[in-house]
């Protein structure tokens, strides 16, 4: 049986923003970041509430965003000799650290302020202090596997993401799958304006549909209802998108730089920038063969379930606590 965890995550801030009140509400939850506090059944608020109490959990964690980085090195010196640990996490790909105007050596010296440290994917990890830990965010894979929809769409779903900003070579491709599999319609997902993206001017022509950000529960009835979904990440994360599908068993042609993809649905990753590896993909996401992939992916999916992922993370503190926790890390490149 996994040990109980006294858990709390916080921000720095006097209130919540509305949009993370809104995730934490929603039901079912979407998967990411704040399953941590589902998944160990923990508290959330912001350093101010629980100036005072931090003591009384066993492991405070935050998020090293720009924002919430703020107040890590007051929790390190409030927890001066205490018992209680202090978690860091990164939540961002890496490729676009360089976009927070940072100076590296001060991140790295906000790494070196906690008793363990993680981020969600290899490729994020290997650009941080030694000792960092790869855990992927939990999904509560129970609930998303009784998720349906009476929905039915003759579309292929572009999961558009703003951070990337990316839309000319995703449209294109699309446009051969339409012509090549008889699909009606092409639909993006979570399309928002961006100054990185060059091409908004012209995405009302590019894709026949645009869906806007949705609440999780609203996104995840309509995207059951592609044909297949498309997901040419240019970046390196985890994946929660990939996760949601493999319960959900939509087929998926994804990014080989997305972990989720690589784990759950392999023989469906593509070179994002590869036309002729992204088409053979897509001949093989419209064939019979498909079943037994999305049989195989709802099966592997467990692997992200709230029980297994608190045994990674619990097995990564307890590794970070025996190597000596923030006096180690203080000494670590």
């Amino acid at each position: 049986m996994t040990r109980k965890l006294k858990y709390l995550m916080v921000i720095p801030g006097k209130t919540i923003p509305n949009e993370i009140k809104e995730c934490l509400e929603e039901q079912p939850h979407r998967s990411g970041l704040y399953n941590w506090i589902f998944a160990f059944q923990g508290n959330y608020g912001t350093y101010w509430e629980y100036e005072n109490d931090l003591e009384k959990f066993d492991v405070v964690q935050i998020n090293m965003s720009p924002k919430d980085m703020i107040i890590v090195p007051t929790l390190r010196r409030k927890l001066k000799g205490s018992s209680t640990k202090l978690v860091l996490n990164n939540d961002y790909v890496c490729e676009k650290w360089g976009d927070w105007g940072l100076n590296p050596h001060y991140y790295k010296d906000i790494q070196r302020l906690g008793d363990m440290v993680f981020s969600t994917e290899s490729h994020q990890v290997s650009n941080m202090i030694d000792g960092t830990a790869t855990l992927p965010h939990p999904s509560n894979t129970e609930i998303l596997k009784h998720l349906g929809t009476s929905q039915s769409e003759d579309s292929v779903g572009f999961i558009y993401h703003w951070w990337a900003g990316q839309s000319y070579i995703p449209y294109l491709n699309i446009e051969r799958v339409k012509e090549k599999h008889k699909v009606a319609k092409s639909a993006v997902f979570g399309y928002s304006m961006s100054k990185l993206n060059q091409m908004h001017k012209w995405v009302g022509a590019m894709f026949d549909e645009e869906v806007p950000l949705l609440d999780f529960p609203t996104f995840a009835q309509r995207i059951m209802a592609e044909k297949c979904i498309y997901d040419p990440n240019p970046f390196h994360t985890y994946g929660r998108n990939g996760v949601e599908l493999a319960c959900f068993k939509r087929p998926v042609v994804g990014s080989n730089r997305v972990f989720s993809y690589n784990k759950l649905f392999p023989e469906l990753t593509c070179d994002p920038y590869d036309r002729h590896d992204t088409m053979k993909k897509f001949d093989l996401a419209f064939s019979s063969k498909v079943d037994a992939i999305l049989d195989k992916a709802y099966e592997e999916v467990e692997y992200f379930n709230y029980k297994n992922s608190k045994e990674r993370y619990l097995a990564a503190l307890d590794e970070a606590t025996d190597r000596g926790g923030y006096e180690w890390f203080q000494k670590q490149r």
